[in-house]
């Protein structure tokens, strides 16, 4: 067993590094090229990891896509739990007006792109498929805790939580090409 050196990191350290450094490139290209662009090249450059080194921590493109996919639910996740903790009034409005944000977030983008290349990708397709399942049953899990939903049974909050993610998962992508806040406040006050 090695001991870390006073200023020098372990080797599991600096895997963990360089595993965060390919995932947030990952990410980050997905979110900001599309999953087209987002080859293995982009995501070296991106993470300043060479080939070699992405290789040595994942098999495949397809595994460090997965991957990144489970970071980014697991991110979701964390951000939305700790912003419906610091909510000072849980309103149905503010519980609304947290999910859309949380759809509108940039990293969110990478399920959009992962989604549309799964239709197409039987391997990507499944793969992701037990990882969306997961995503759903902790999000309803998070939602199940709010005092205003207790009184639904499970099958009424995943629906209700799995339609508003569809409303507003369409309405931000939508939006980058016809927005109307005047439509989207009203939609808002409509699901309120």
């Amino acid at each position: 067993m090695s001991t870390a050196v006073a200023g020098r990191r372990t080797q599991a350290e600096r895997k963990a590094a360089t595993v965060d450094r390919l995932l947030n490139a990952t990410i980050g290209a997905l979110a900001e090229v599309g999953y087209a662009r987002t080859s293995l090249g982009e995501i070296c450059r991106r993470s300043g990891v060479s080939r070699g080194g992405l290789f040595r921590h994942f098999d495949s493109r397809l595994d460090l896509l997965v991957s990144a996919a489970e970071e980014v639910g697991r991110r979701h996740l964390q951000i939305a739990a700790a912003q419906l903790a610091a909510l000072d009034r849980p309103t149905v409005r503010a519980l609304l007006l947290l999910l859309r944000e949380r759809d509108r977030a940039p990293e969110n983008a990478v399920w959009f792109e992962l989604l549309v290349a799964a239709r197409t990708d039987s391997d990507l397709r499944e793969r992701l498929a037990p990882i969306a399942r997961s995503f759903v049953d902790q999000t309803v899990g998070s939602a199940r805790a709010h005092p205003l939903l207790t009184s639904l049974n499970e099958g009424e909050l995943e629906l209700i939580v799995t339609t508003l993610e569809h409303v507003f998962d369409g309405e931000s992508t939508r939006r980058q090409l016809v927005p109307d806040l005047r439509l989207e406040e009203r939609r808002l006050e409509l699901l309120a």
